[in-house]
């Protein structure tokens, strides 16, 4: 199929990672929110973006909100020789390629990111039918806000713009953000040029060349292997990136107070900010989340399926299978256990390449949050373990009713650090759109093996979900920390 903005000029990614980073600067800036007017002079310094009624008021104060971060760019603020400015008429124009809605619970110490597609097709606020990224082009922030809160029903209570145009400055200030690279990689089209495998400071361009790529490829086995994924893969390691920046940021800004000053600094040029937050908004959010761990920042994506409206390939909402994720951040769950009450990490135990990663992307595409993934200390499982503590044998059932072969479930003596681990075997495994049915054998986990027959292959069960098109994501080998 062919796209015609997949060209050199099509905005790519980068912006998430400014979103990251910006997200890193509210975390730093207010875990030494002990000089409270340092605080409020460099907050009162923030351009506005005037919204008025558009936004949701939040509910009782200190509760739960989101966040709606959009990454944009204009032509006036690229360099002369930056490749998007090829094929643009009008110059000046803002668009909008990255779009991140950051749900916080200050009661509960929990944050959510869900991304959300720049090729989702969606019936605009203002009427027709489009792609998402297009609102903020037809009607601005107001248009944008709008059609995510009608198409998708997520309320939108706070709007935090970031202009790319600072972000080498960004990465340069926490002296760039490690990435382990697996194998050599390359994207001719965004620039990146990784010669050597093995754990790689990205600096500015190549930061940038990184996070910006649609046509990843990576050389193994004697050839260059692209991510078929596209923007859903970039989706899945940008997700990777950004816990990394936060990371980054939070310890060199936190630990020195130049740094820290030097990324506020920075991230004042990029940053703009609806009408309605305030100071004492961001003052109290850094208060409630101190002692946030980036890696503990859930990350979830939509199922989305791929189609073409009149030649241009469109990505359009598996509603059905979007409904657990979208009730998270709309706040509507219900009493009952379900995926977004469940966080899981899992652990590669089959050796194969990637396939941690894979699972992890599919179980928060139905809804589970993603407490990270890593290496299992042994590569010799075959069916793949869903493993809990005493007292969360319901999560664990859950989890493994939603993968195919039924896995092994087992109890043990913790801690983990999440609320069900899953190891991955070397048997094929699938993570189902909607989970099995609860039966009294399933309902009390146990130690051995449920019979079950493996449905489909090791790519997929349906042609139309996006559990098997998520991407690549560099990963290190056991024992290789970066």
């Amino acid at each position: 199929m062919t796209d015609p903005d997949d060209r050199p000029s099509r905005r790519s990614r980068l912006q998430r990672l400014v979103l990251g980073l910006n997200c890193a600067l509210v975390v730093t800036l207010l875990a030494t929110a002990g000089g409270l007017a340092y605080v409020y002079s460099k907050y009162s310094q923030l351009p506005r973006v005037q919204l008025g009624s558009v936004l949701t008021e939040r509910g009782s104060a200190g509760g739960p909100q989101n966040f709606l971060l959009v990454g944009v760019d204009s032509a006036t603020s690229l360099a002369p020789d930056d490749p998007a400015r090829s094929g643009r008429d009008d110059r000046s124009a803002l668009r909008s390629d990255t779009m991140m809605v950051l749900r916080v619970d200050p009661g509960a110490g929990r944050a959510s990111l869900l991304s959300l597609p720049r090729d989702l097709w969606v019936p605009l606020a203002s009427g027709g039918n489009q792609r998402l990224n297009t609102a903020i082009q037809v009607g601005g922030a107001s248009e944008l806000i709008a059609t995510i809160a009608r198409y998708l029903g997520v309320p939108i209570n706070h709007y935090i713009q970031v202009d790319f145009a600072g972000f080498q400055r960004l990465v340069d200030v926490v002296h760039g953000v490690k990435v382990y690279f697996d194998h050599p990689a390359r994207d001719t089209r965004s620039g990146l040029d990784i010669s050597a495998a093995g754990c790689v400071r990205l600096e500015g361009d190549q930061a940038l060349a990184y996070v910006r790529s649609r046509h990843y490829q990576r050389f193994e086995n004697g050839r260059w292997r692209t991510d078929p994924s596209a923007d859903l893969g970039r989706i899945s390691r940008q997700q990777d990136f950004i816990v990394r920046a936060l990371r980054r940021s939070v310890d060199e800004g936190v630990r020195n107070p130049v740094i820290l000053d030097r990324l506020v600094n920075a991230a004042l040029d990029t940053v703009a900010v609806d009408d309605l937050l305030t100071a004492d908004d961001i003052i109290t959010l850094g208060r409630a989340f101190r002692g946030f761990d980036p890696g503990a920042l859930d990350l979830y994506s939509l199922p989305v399926t791929d189609d073409v409206v009149g030649g241009a390939d469109v990505l359009r909402l598996l509603d059905a299978e979007a409904q657990p994720t979208l009730e998270r951040f709309r706040g509507t769950t219900s009493g009952a256990l379900g995926p977004g009450d469940i966080r899981v990490t899992v652990l590669n135990g089959s050796g194969i390449t990637g396939q941690a990663s894979q699972i992890s992307d599919a179980l928060t595409t139905v809804g589970f949050g993603a407490a990270g993934v890593g290496e299992a200390e042994r590569f010799d499982v075959t069916l793949t373990r869903v493993r809990y503590v005493d007292g969360d044998e319901a999560q664990a059932d859950l989890v493994a009713r939603y993968l195919e072969p039924a896995p092994i479930v087992e109890q043990v003596d913790g801690p983990l650090p999440a609320d069900v681990e899953v190891v991955t075997g070397t048997q094929p495994t699938q993570v189902r759109p909607s989970p099995r049915a609860a039966s009294p054998s399933t309902s009390t986990p146990s130690t051995t093996t449920t019979t079950s027959t493996i449905i489909g292959s090791s790519t997929s069960t349906s042609s139309t979900t996006s559990t098997t098109a998520i991407g690549y994501v560099p990963q290190a080998p056991p024992g290789v920390t970066c």
